[in-house]
C-alpha cells in the first residue's frame, strides 16, 4: 500500500493503554450494532413486537441492516486495527472497506432522513397517511440505498487505486479527485452528505413540537395520545445529530485553520469515533421508546435466564453421578421412578 497522507505512524495512538480503551468502545458498539440489531430485525418481523406505524417498521428494517453492514465494514476493521496499531487486513479488504464503510453509513443517514420525514407526514396528513402501503416505503429505501452509491461510483472510477490506511481514525479512506472533474465530484459529494443533515434538523423540530403539544393537549382532558413512534422518530434523530456534531464543527473549523497535526488529528479522530454512536444507539432507543418491543427483549431474556439456570442445576448432578461412578441408564431409571 502507497503511504498517503495520513498512512504515516506517527498519526496513530502511540500510548497503549489509551488504544485499548478505544478498543474497547469499538468492541461496545460492534456487539451493540451485531446483537442490538438482529433483535430489531427479529422483533420487526413480528406484529405484536413491534407495535408502531408499518411504514415506520420498514424504514427501520433496513437502517437495521445498515447499521449492521456499517458495523461489519467499518467498527470491526477498526477494532482489529487498533488492537493491533497497523491496518493487517490486507491492500484488497482496504480498498473494499473504504468504499463500503462509506457506502453503508451514508445510506443510513438517508434512511434517518427518510424516517423523520415519513413520520412527520404521518402526523400531518393522518387521514391520507392510512393509505400509504408498505411497498411505498421499500420503494423509498431502495432509492436511498442506490443513492448512496452514486458518489462512490464517481469516487471509484476517478481514483481508484489511491486508498490508504489513515492513522487518524484507524480506517480505510479513499484518496482525492484529481483531474477535470474534481470539483464536479466534490459539489455532488457535498449535496449528497449534506442535504440528509438538514432535512432531518427541519423536520425534527416540527416532529418534537407535535409531541409536545399533543401531550400537553392530553394532559388538560386527562387523555392519552399514541406518541411512542414520533418520541422513537425524534429520539433517533437527535441522538444522530449529537454524533455528527464534532465532526461538523472539525469540517468547518478545517476550512481557516492550516492542518498540521496535534490537537487536529486529536479532534478530527474524536469526531470519526462518536459517529458510531448512530450505529449502536437504535437498540436502546427503541427498547426505551417501544413498550412491546422491550417486551419482547424481556421475554427472551427471561427465556434464556431460564435455560441457564436449568442448565446448572442439571451440571452439578450430572458431575456427581459421574464422579461416583454412576450409569447413565440407571440415572434415568431412578430420576423417572422418583418422578413416578
Amino acid at each position: 500500500m502507497t503511504p498517503f497522507n495520513y498512512s504515516d505512524t506517527k498519526y496513530g495512538i502511540h500510548s497503549t493503554t489509551e488504544r485499548y480503551a478505544w478498543s474497547a468502545y469499538f468492541l461496545f458498539a460492534l456487539l451493540s450494532s451485531l446483537i442490538g440489531d438482529t433483535l430489531i430485525l427479529a422483533a420487526s418481523s413480528q406484529r405484536s413486537a413491534f407495535k408502531v406505524n408499518k411504514l415506520i417498521v420498514r424504514v427501520i428494517q433496513h437502517i437495521a441492516v445498515s447499521d449492521i453492514a456499517s458495523a461489519v465494514t467499518t467498527v470491526l476493521p477498526a477494532l482489529v486495527s487498533m488492537v493491533t496499531n497497523s491496518w493487517v487486513l490486507g491492500e484488497p479488504l482496504c480498498l473494499i472497506t473504504a468504499y463500503t464503510g462509506y457506502i453503508t453509513y451514508q445510506a443510513g443517514t438517508y434512511l434517518i432522513a427518510v424516517l423523520t420525514t415519513i413520520k412527520f407526514l404521518i402526523l400531518k396528513y393522518p387521514v391520507r397517511a392510512a393509505t400509504w402501503t408498505t411497498k411505498r416505503a421499500q420503494q423509498i429505501c431502495s432509492l436511498t440505498w442506490a443513492s448512496s452509491f452514486i458518489v462512490v461510483f464517481l469516487q471509484m472510477v476517478m481514483k481508484k487505486g489511491d486508498e490508504y490506511f489513515d492513522y487518524r481514525r484507524y480506517g480505510c479512506s479513499r484518496g482525492s479527485i484529481t483531474g477535470p472533474w474534481k470539483k464536479a465530484v466534490a459539489i455532488t459529494a457535498s449535496i449528497f452528505a449534506f442535504t440528509p443533515n438538514v432535512i432531518i434538523v427541519v423536520i425534527t423540530v416540527p416532529t418534537l413540537r407535535f409531541v409536545v403539544e399533543a401531550r400537553r393537549s392530553a394532559r388538560r382532558v386527562h387523555g392519552h395520545v399514541p406518541r411512542q413512534g414520533a418520541v422513537t422518530v425524534v429520539l433517533t434523530a437527535l441522538i444522530y445529530c449529537i454524533s455528527i456534531v464534532p465532526i461538523s464543527v472539525y469540517q468547518i473549523v478545517t476550512v481557516f485553520i492550516k492542518e498540521d497535526g496535534g490537537s487536529h488529528v486529536e479532534y478530527y479522530r474524536m469526531g470519526c469515533f462518536f459517529l458510531m454512536i448512530n450505529i449502536m444507539a437504535n437498540f436502546y432507543i427503541y427498547t426505551l421508546t417501544i413498550k412491546t418491543f422491550r417486551r419482547y427483549i424481556l421475554v427472551r431474556v427471561r427465556l434464556m435466564t431460564k435455560c441457564f439456570s436449568v442448565s446448572n442445576k442439571t451440571s452439578p448432578a450430572g458431575d456427581d453421578l459421574k464422579g461416583n461412578g454412576v450409569d447413565k441408564s440407571t440415572s434415568q431409571t431412578v430420576n423417572n421412578d422418583t418422578s413416578l
